[in-house]
């Protein structure tokens, strides 16, 4: 007498089809899976890159194709930028911070950089058309950066005088290489 085997038991090859157990763990592995690979895939608009004192210069944004102003308000808790007089906004992970410029001696001088509206304005950053930006010296939490205008990166300095020797030197280099032509 044969023996009788129910059929989630029986060899894979002697059954027909795929039980129901098995069809829903497939259903769910694959749902996991795409689930999984479209919460990776943004929902169609470009993420917005978070703006620190160092991704200034790396602020590239589809969105700008001539020149463009990031201006941050609110001691730099808000930023905009504006392409054409249309404002976008700007995840910021800027601090409060003060920027200067050198006079015509060579002594850093604070900015000034006025109101937009009701909001004093803490920063504003300008990107010209080919590639270069404002250069200046900011400050926040005692720490002092150097913004080069056309080539290198931002550095970083202990004090706002050796900021500003960097920039005059920089200036020395820039002013150096159009004697050679």
């Amino acid at each position: 007498m044969s023996e009788i085997i129910h059929p989630l038991f029986r060899p894979a090859a002697a059954r027909s089809a795929f039980s129901l157990i098995e069809l829903i763990i497939v259903i769910l592995i694959a749902s996991l899976f795409a689930a999984l690979v479209f919460s990776s895939v943004s929902s169609g608009k470009p993420r917005e890159k978070k703006v620190g004192i160092r991704a200034l210069k790396e602020v590239e944004d589809s969105r700008i194709g001539g020149e463009a102003d990031l201006v941050c308000t609110d001691d730099c808790r808000t930023c905009r930028l504006v392409i054409e007089h249309k404002s976008h906004p700007v995840d910021s992970r800027l601090k409060p911070l003060t920027a200067y410029i050198l006079d015509e001696g060579g002594s850093p001088q604070e900015i000034d950089f006025g109101r937009m509206g009701d909001e004093k304005v803490c920063l504003r950053f300008h990107y010209y058309p080919n590639g270069s930006t404002s250069q200046m010296i900011l400050s926040s939490d005692e720490t002092f950066y150097f913004i080069p205008s056309y080539f290198g990166t931002i550095e970083t300095f202990d004090s706002l005088s050796a900021a500003a020797e960097r920039w005059k030197h920089f200036r020395d280099r820039l002013d150096s290489m159009g004697a050679y032509y």
